[in-house]
């Protein structure tokens, strides 16, 4: 039923491209970015009641920010998928406050109990960046789709220093263009109308499309023990995303289990990630990526999918 709706309005977009070509572009550019609506359970909003809870503007959006443990203790901060909420995080929290951390999770805009609004990677990024600055310095960071993409990106813009030592990326994107070609798949936008929504949008955040190579940004991140961590049966997110971040993030463990799905929610999965933020261990059959893809090299674009 979804997938017929998508159509019938990529169907009113395609025909409205006709009459008014940005106006059709703009209303693409918007219906991608508008988050689903928030659904919080009972259990989520009974955990997020715990935190310490803050509402403001935060690069410019409304933000709101959850914290665990002493203010003065070595962060962590989480930041989760498209269409979660910080309720995600309850079964991570706990451990990570009892050994010792302040724990920042947050709501972008259109997410959990923040405000509606309209989302991308260069503004969850920027959300990201200001925490880090205000909160850091940062011991490790967790991010989950979505939001893990964005931490990639959000660490482009920030100097080493602020960068964690540690850095768990899960079930996350590796290259932008392809989430577009999804997006313009599903609603089945004609190409006159997808090329001109991605040139508007590339005006908006000020970069081209294929800027976002996130798994090309790893590279740069020797100095960051990081984790991928990515089910073989993920039906949202394609294990050879993570496989592309392994590709080129010196030193990266990819950890490969076959459940979990997209959300990764099992108990030993969640173990797996804390052992590796609370001990630097990852789980032995994942795999050490000892000699990474230089930027450069020539399968570069093979493994973009160019």
């Amino acid at each position: 039923m979804l997938q017929i709706i998508y159509k019938l309005i990529g169907f009113g977009l395609n025909i409205g491209s006709l009459i008014a070509p940005n106006r059709a572009a703009h209303t693409a550019i918007n219906l991608f970015s508008a988050p689903p609506k928030p659904r919080l359970r009972e259990k989520e909003r009974l955990f997020l009641d715990s935190a310490r809870q803050v509402r403001r503007l935060v690069a410019g959006m409304p933000v709101v920010e959850y914290h665990w443990g002493e203010e003065n203790a070595p962060m962590v901060l989480l930041s989760y998928g498209w269409g979660y909420n910080s309720g995600r995080w309850r079964h991570f929290v706990p451990e990570l406050v009892q050994a010792g951390y302040r724990v920042v999770a947050y709501d972008p805009p259109g997410h959990g109990l923040a405000p509606a609004g309209y989302l991308n990677i260069p503004k969850n990024a920027a959300i990201i960046r200001a925490l880090l600055t205000e909160y850091g310095p940062v011991e490790a960071i967790i991010g989950h789709s979505f939001g893990g993409s964005s931490s990639i990106f959000a660490l482009d813009g920030l100097p080493a220093w602020q960068h964690p030592r540690r850095m768990v990326i899960m079930a996350s994107f590796s290259y932008a263009p392809r989430i577009f070609d999804e997006y313009r798949r599903a609603v089945g936008l004609w190409p006159s109308l997808y090329w001109n929504m991605v040139r508007k949008f590339e005006q908006q955040i000020g970069y081209p499309l294929e800027y976002f190579d996130l798994a090309m940004m790893t590279a740069k991140l020797p100095h960051i023990q990081g984790l991928l961590v990515h089910s073989s049966g993920d039906r949202v997110t394609p294990h050879a995303e993570a496989q592309r971040y392994h590709a080129f993030w010196p030193g990266s463990r990819l950890f490969s289990p076959r459940d979990g799905g997209h959300h990764l929610g099992t108990p030993d999965i969640t173990a797996a990630v804390l052992g590796f933020v609370l001990e630097g261990t990852a789980p032995a059959q994942a795999a050490v990526q000892e000699q990474p893809l230089p930027v450069g090299h020539d399968l570069v674009r093979y493994f973009a999918g160019m």
